[in-house]
């Protein structure tokens, strides 16, 4: 599905992927991300109050992501902001599909770290979009899935 959406050959999908993984790999040191394990991350989250992560996400996580973004794009288009945000999702293992109907990106994400992660995505993305992009997101939660769009 990805790759018609792309419009490549598998082939050409996974070269990509996998271009992505490389990609990422390259800035990750450089801009101060670390790998942890997803027990790890669980066991923080559930020590915090849903205010706690808020305040994370939007003080402390929205000032990095801008500098990321900055650090491996040279500009703050929707493309780039896309494709940052697809490869931080990709690397860091969480489900993801992504449509373009009507002028609009339809992001769905899935993971397996609980109500309060999602929590912290929804405060990312929702702060990110508006202030890189000027657009607001549309952003809903089910379960361990986080459904989001803005437009393109």
């Amino acid at each position: 599905m990805d790759a018609e959406l792309e419009g490549v050959s598998l082939n050409s999908y996974a070269a990509k992927i996998f271009s992505n993984h490389v990609q990422w790999e390259r800035y990750e040191r450089k801009v101060g991300l670390l790998p942890m394990t997803e027990a790890f991350l669980s066991e923080v989250l559930s020590q915090l109050t849903d205010q706690q992560i808020v305040n994370l996400a939007q003080k402390l996580e929205k000032q990095k992501f801008r500098n990321i973004l900055a650090f491996m794009k040279n500009s703050n288009s929707v493309e780039d902001f896309v494709e940052v945000m697809r490869a931080w999702l990709t690397v860091s293992w969480m489900q993801q599909n992504l449509e373009v109907r009507s002028g609009r990106y339809h992001f769905k994400i899935q993971h397996s770290l609980g109500a309060k992660w999602s929590l912290y995505v929804k405060t990312l993305i929702s702060e990110l979009s508006q202030d890189i992009l000027g657009k607001k997101a549309d952003i809903s939660i089910v379960g361990d899935t986080i459904s989001f769009v803005f437009a393109k």
